[in-house]
């Protein structure tokens, strides 16, 4: 059977992936969140009988055709859980990450908390898990709360809206991408990132010359989040044009 292992940040998983690149097992590898563009994801890794199943690495599979053939695995590992308030308080992502980890659960053992509205989430985690928070969370924030297992809808979202971002940089180093995302001073960046105020993929990063590789999260105190999409070329002057998303 697959082996599982639980809820990664972004990179965390890019580690993973250059770890099972070395070993040459990236091609059993199958991450998985719950729902297309999770940010925490869980491993599968696919033993040689379900990889001659797939006929190819599950990563070049369609992510429905994985899902079918892992079947409970799949559905063991990676569960949803809609959390419901009484519609008087406003919850948000640091509420329900408070209450959980209040509980005692380590964050590994849940993925992304995707805000449907202003008094409603829906959670990611491990089937126990799932069972588990139905019998014990109760309470969100200042707001009681009612927790029921959940079936994804098509075309099912974080709820997150995002605005997009084009433009252009000297490089890809951390420094110059944030200058371009705030509209700072290249030495204004600077000073951000080495005080602490700027996160790669959820870790703070103090590095002002980390060369970024799309996709990547940055969180930047008092901008809010980013998501670099991708570097597309250059220009003529031989600037590195960026696609970039910020969360509104």
């Amino acid at each position: 059977m697959p082996a599982r292992i639980p809820f990664l940040t972004p990179r965390e998983r890019r580690e993973a992936e250059r770890c099972l690149a070395s070993l040459g097992r990236l091609g059993s590898a199958f991450f998985f969140g719950g729902y297309p563009d999770a940010e925490r994801v869980c491993l599968f890794l696919l033993p040689d009988y379900l990889l001659d199943a797939l006929g190819c690495s599950p990563m070049d599979a369609p992510g429905e055709q994985v899902l079918s053939l892992l079947s409970e695995d799949a559905e063991e590992g990676v569960c949803a859980l809609r959390v419901r308030g009484s519609g008087f308080q406003t919850l948000r992502h640091k509420d329900y990450l408070g209450s959980l980890l209040a509980l005692g659960i380590e964050r590994d053992s849940f993925g992304d908390i995707a805000l449907q509205s202003d008094h409603e989430a829906v959670l990611f985690c491990t089937r126990p898990m799932r069972t588990f928070l139905l019998a014990h969370l109760e309470r969100v924030g200042k707001d009681a709360v009612r927790c029921s297992p959940y079936t994804l809808e098509e075309g099912f979202t974080d709820g997150r809206q995002y605005r997009p971002i084009h433009g252009t940089v000297a490089s890809a180093r951390l420094d110059c991408v944030v200058a371009a995302l705030t509209n700072l001073s290249r030495e204004d960046a600077q000073r951000a990132i080495r005080e602490g105020r700027v996160e790669v993929d959820f870790e703070e990063e103090t590095r002002t010359d980390l060369s970024l590789t799309p996709p990547a999260t940055l969180s930047i105190r008092g901008y809010g989040r980013f998501r670099l999409r991708a570097f597309e070329g250059e220009t003529r002057k031989g600037r590195l044009r960026f696609f970039a998303e910020q969360a509104i």
